[in-house]
């Protein structure tokens, strides 16, 4: 579970984030408040469902229902290939066997890769983050961040959650990962369009992402599956 996220928050003002969440951008939250928000929406880490060996794979392309009809009429066909009984094999039944084998077969190496891209979008998640706390600076776990804490990023950072900047100084972002774009972007504090492509919100960092330079404090809008990578992952995990 994850916690609130604001409406369009690269397009409120990074003061408005902040207070809609509770956080303070200068002193971050407090130690007690974040171990109860931590508690509360679970840990910042992409999670999905136990991961099925090939057979279960294979055997649920069959729940299909169009591959249900398939399965009718090739019943159907060796039905009237019995009563026919007029020799030679049942080449209609063997037709309609081999799509429905070739179709759970692609199915299945589909979903291995899907499971494979959502293992590889998790790799990329931070491992440690700079945070702001009790007015201090601390490295933590990247899966302790939580909805409302300030992180700080410089050089070389990998950014731990979906973020609302409220301090960039030539700050610029890889955001390959999520865009596609090889250039770096350099990111701004104020807001954007509420319609802005994602390679266009500059307001914010995202998870999965990385500073390349400069230096930039940004308070935490998304953790978890609720951010965009999240968000990709259920979409291929689908």
């Amino acid at each position: 579970m994850n916690g609130p996220t604001p409406r369009h928050p690269h397009a409120q003002a990074a003061g408005d984030v902040a207070i809609a969440l509770g956080a303070d951008p200068v002193r971050g939250l407090a130690s007690t408040e974040a171990a109860q928000r931590l508690s509360a929406h679970g840990p910042n880490e992409l999670t999905g469902e136990d991961t099925p060996g090939w057979f279960q794979r294979t055997a649920a392309q069959f729940a299909d229902p169009l591959v249900i009809l398939l399965l009718a009429a090739i019943a159907i066909s060796l039905l009237a290939w019995w009563l026919d009984d007029e020799g030679g094999l049942p080449f209609d039944a063997i037709a309609i066997g081999a799509i429905v084998a070739l179709n759970a077969a692609i199915g299945a190496i589909q979903e291995e890769r899907a499971e494979r891209a959502v293992a590889a979008l998790a790799a990329m998640a931070a491992a440690q983050a700079g945070v702001i706390r009790d007015g201090r600076l601390h490295q933590i776990p990247a899966r302790e961040v939580v909805v409302g804490d300030t992180i700080v990023l410089t050089e070389g950072d990998s950014v731990p959650a979906d973020a609302r900047l409220v301090e960039a100084n030539t700050l610029r972002i890889s955001e390959a990962s999520l865009t596609g774009e090889s250039e770096s972007v350099i990111k701004a504090i104020q807001p954007v369009s509420t319609d802005a492509a994602l390679a266009d919100r500059l307001s914010m960092v995202f998870a999965g992402t990385a500073a390349v330079s400069g230096r930039g404090r940004a308070v935490v809008t998304a953790t978890a599956m609720a951010t965009e990578v999240g968000h990709i992952a259920t979409l291929l995990g689908e």
